[in-house]
């Protein structure tokens, strides 16, 4: 199986410092060897670069940073379209933020008759909500489309 490797360094849904260095620790550990050891073959498109940001504002007065989240789920949803077009991509987080982009862009394809997509989850609960019910305003567990 071919499988792309994606970095998503955000840490501003999570509202901690450190969630950034995730796809750098992840390559560091050995990752790509792993998965060749296993009989992959792999592309690592490096880094994604959120989108530009622009104002954007909701009535839960609990939401954080949702222009920089706006922006990073953009841009790692275009990359989940693009990315899961022909290989098995993999994401390396970040906070669990990713969930927004990563999700919605592997299912993007699906929504228009394409083959069923799957999603496997690791490092911690997806814990879906949206910016109307996200209580401590952190988007480490908003669902797509939030």
């Amino acid at each position: 199986m071919h499988c792309t490797i994606v970095g998503a360094p955000i840490q501003a849904g999570s509202g901690r410092m450190g969630c950034e260095m995730g796809p750098s620790a992840l390559r560091t550990a050995g990752l790509a060897g792993a998965l060749t050891e296993l009989g992959h073959t792999l592309t690592d498109l490096g880094t994604i670069v959120p989108a530009d940001m622009r104002p954007v504002v909701h009535g839960n007065a609990a939401v954080k940073a949702l222009p920089e989240i706006a922006a990073w789920t953009a841009a790692i949803s275009e990359t989940a379209y693009a990315a899961s077009a022909d290989a098995m991509p993999i994401f390396l987080g970040g906070d669990h933020s990713i969930s927004a982009g990563t999700l919605a862009g592997i299912a993007r394809p699906a929504a228009h008759g394409a083959r069923p997509r799957l999603v496997v989850w690791g490092g911690g609960p997806p814990a879906f909500n949206t910016r109307g019910t996200t209580p401590r305003g952190n988007f480490h567990g908003v669902a797509p489309g939030f």
